[in-house]
């Protein structure tokens, strides 16, 4: 029962008439408060913030999240290559993950380089895995 009213609610959300614009916004608004939330929680790990309450921050993107899923912009999409330089990038970004997880870790001894390596295995597979997914879609 709750299950149907809940896609009763999302299918009159997104058949609600809303300017494109506005829900262009919200995707950019969201997508922008997010980046932020994120680079402020990873600096707030290494050094406290105490400039700007996180927890109103993450209040905002949980609300602009919600309102980037009942809005969808409808965009066609289109099928690319998956290049060299997207595969050299998510492999960048799986030890970048893997450097700032044993960095929190390392108290741990030898299981930090362990729980480390595997997060950063885990980061590129799970990005390459996506990447070809949407490529397929």
């Amino acid at each position: 029962m709750k299950k149907r009213k809940l896609r009763n609610l999302h299918h009159l959300a997104s058949n609600m008439k809303l300017n494109k614009e506005l829900k262009s916004s919200f995707n950019y608004v969201f997508q922008f408060l997010l980046i932020t939330y994120l680079f402020l929680l990873l600096i707030n790990e290494f050094k406290k913030i105490t400039f700007i309450n996180l927890n109103y921050l993450m209040i905002s993107v949980i609300l602009f999240g919600v309102l980037t899923v009942l809005f969808p912009i409808k965009v066609k999409k289109e099928k690319f290559k998956v290049k060299r330089k997207h595969i050299l990038f998510i492999i960048l970004l799986g030890i970048v993950g893997a450097t700032i997880i044993y960095l929190k870790l390392k108290t741990l001894g030898w299981l930090s380089y362990l729980i480390s390596v595997i997060a950063g295995i885990l980061i590129i597979l799970l990005s390459y895995m996506v990447l070809k997914d949407e490529n397929n879609s």
